[in-house]
């Protein structure tokens, strides 16, 4: 049986994350048209992640104490604000403002995890956190499917469309959403997480991810462009948008169908690596593909590596913090989850600016292999401690 507000936060998250995949495909070619270059796109990308990387701890810590809700809302009307502007931008200026603003109030789907470990038993949260990823997919696959065919009428009309989503999902928080406040955390906002080695370990696995997908994501676009044609032409925003939309449709296949099979036969540490493997390998062969079935080929195996990734990770986080700590801990994923945002963006700009698609796949490969060998030593933290929870404090 499923926890009262598991299936409302899954829509709530599905609802956020389409209003994001409206925008991601069509901002870097947006942002061209106001002159900005390669660089300059890593730095649009990134400054969202700046300012979510100073917000987010302070949200998820305000969280433990007024309850998710509040904070969501919060969030949720930031992200409208951040897209209206966006959509009325007369200028490069106002995209930085519109994101600056997304940023500054980015609790959307950390806040949505520490609602779920609340509401959520430990040996559930992974199949729970599956749940979301598959919102993330299914997002990945009608955002980008939306935002191809309405960048058709102008590149305005997708931002007014995620705009229009995002107001939708702060209806939904108001009338669907129970509220669940988190367990009382002591008072004080510089309580310290009890960080162990093995929790240590899973964030910067979880960092290398981050830090991986967000140069992926970047710079899936401008590769596209640069490196595929279609009728002689490069790939624009609707091109793009479709393929992310067959990523999207495994990513909700895997999350839905496989994972949980995954999850019952193989348990979260293995699928943290398998999935860690799966992903560096299909980054480095995005590097040397040329046509569209080698990229397909290729993003098959880091939509499977990655739907496995996301929740796994998050599950055996969530299990080794005390219950009135999960919005502290969801504020430090999401800080951890900006600086990848901050740094992948500016990779992928940079080596792009210089023609080094090769060097582009590479880095986000290597980022990802970096965190493949820490994964035995995570594993016998873990097996040395015994336990998996840590009792509430």
């Amino acid at each position: 049986m499923r926890p009262a507000g598991l299936l409302p936060i899954t829509l709530i998250v599905f609802v956020d994350v389409l209003g994001f995949t409206i925008v991601i495909p069509l901002l870097p070619l947006y942002a061209e048209q106001f002159g900005a270059s390669a660089a300059v796109v890593g730095l649009l990308v990134g400054t969202y992640a700046v300012c979510a990387l100073l917000s987010a701890p302070l949200l998820g810590r305000w969280s433990d104490r007024v309850g998710r809700k509040p904070v969501l809302l919060v969030s949720q009307l930031g992200t409208l604000a951040g897209f209206v502007m966006l959509a009325l931008a007369p200028s490069l200026a106002w995209l930085f403002a519109g994101r600056a603003l997304d940023g500054a109030t980015a609790a959307n789907v950390a806040t949505a995890r520490a609602y779920i470990a609340d509401v959520t038993p430990p040996k559930q949260r992974t199949a729970a956190f599956g749940l979301i990823a598959a919102a993330f997919g299914f997002g990945y696959l009608v955002g980008p499917g939306i935002a191809g065919v309405l960048a058709r009428y102008g590149h305005t009309v997708p931002l007014w469309a995620a705009a229009g989503v995002s107001a939708f999902s702060i209806l939904a928080t108001l009338i669907l959403l129970p509220a669940a406040p988190a367990p009382a955390a002591p008072r004080g906002m510089v309580e310290r997480l009890p960080v162990t080695p093995a929790l240590r370990l899973r964030l910067w696995q979880t960092f290398a991810f981050f830090t991986a997908f967000s140069c992926f994501t970047s710079g899936f676009a401008l590769f596209c462009e640069r490196r595929l044609r279609v009728h002689g032409q490069p790939y624009g925003a609707s091109e793009v948008a479709l393929v992310l939309a067959y990523v999207g449709a495994l990513a909700l296949l895997m999350q839905l169908v496989i994972l949980p099979r995954l999850v019952r036969r193989l348990g979260e540490p293995r699928l943290v690596a398998l999935g860690l493997a799966a992903t560096a390998l299909a980054y480095a062969a995005i590097g040397f593909a040329h046509s569209l079935p080698a990229l397909l080929s290729a993003l098959t195996f880091s939509a499977a590596g990655n739907s496995v990734l996301r929740p796994s990770l998050f599950g055996l986080t969530s299990m080794q913090v005390p219950p009135n700590r999960q919005g502290a801990l969801s504020g430090l994923i999401q800080s951890l989850q900006s600086l990848g945002m901050i740094l992948g963006p500016l990779v992928a700009g940079s080596l792009i600016e210089f023609g080094w698609l090769h060097g582009w796949a590479l880095a986000c490969s290597a980022m990802l292999a970096a965190a493949l060998l820490s994964v035995r030593w995570s594993g016998r933290f873990e097996f040395a401690a015994g336990r998996t929870e840590l009792p509430a404090s």
